[in-house]
């Protein structure tokens, strides 16, 4: 970044920063297993409620899968409900990766995201593939939203993170695609750069 960073850590989000993303693939797959439209519409309040209890850990996935199942009013395999709810989940660019492993030499790095166990299977197999190693092997820790039972923008999300990987938020830069999380771990005095289509990670000038 030009000059000697002021910080020893760095948070990742993972969707939008690390891994693209695509939510209207899964919405489209939905959809054509006879979704209801509304259903569709983000944030919805029932389902959107849903997915904030399982990405905290509050329903399992064969419960999350019953509840949405109820919500649309419509049968399907879980093998069906996982492929459609797996569609957002596109690709690890390898760069991205080349990247990280780099940092992880120079920084401590930690990841905090929002997410559910039917992801987490997925991506982190995405990931060794394409990196030849777990993720565990450039970051310290991993902070998942349905394993630690918070989610981002709630402070303790973050609060957790600090008490647990024993880091201060002031030595510490956080790195989002929500701007929303943005301005919340700023409250905790994070440093924080919003990742979006005009700020990509490959573009931050990071000294390697």
């Amino acid at each position: 970044m030009g000059q000697a960073p002021n910080f020893k850590n760095i948070l990742f989000d993972l969707g939008g920063v690390i891994l693209d993303i695509n939510v209207q693939a899964t919405l489209k797959q939905f959809y054509e297993l006879g979704f209801p439209a509304e259903l569709m519409q983000f944030p919805n309040s029932m389902t959107t409620d849903l997915y904030f209890r399982y990405e905290t850990g509050k329903l399992d996935t064969e419960q999350f899968r019953n509840e949405i199942r109820k919500a649309a009013g419509i049968e399907m395999t879980d093998q069906a409900f996982d492929e459609a709810w797996n569609a957002m989940l596109v690709r690890f660019p390898e760069e991205r990766i080349a990247m990280l492993k780099k940092l992880s030499k120079r920084y401590n790095l930690y990841m905090l995201s929002n997410t559910s166990s039917l992801h987490v299977k997925v991506f982190e197999k995405m990931y060794l593939e394409v990196a030849g190693e777990p993720m565990q092997e450039v970051f310290k820790k991993i902070y998942y939203s349905h394993e630690i039972g918070w989610h981002k923008p709630d402070l303790e999300a973050w609060e957790y993170v600090l008490n647990d990987a024993h880091i201060k938020a002031d030595e510490t830069l956080f790195l989002d695609d929500n701007i929303h999380n943005i301005k919340a771990s700023q409250e905790l005095g994070f440093q924080a750069i919003h990742i979006h289509e005009r700020i990509q990670l490959m573009s931050l000038g990071f000294d390697l």
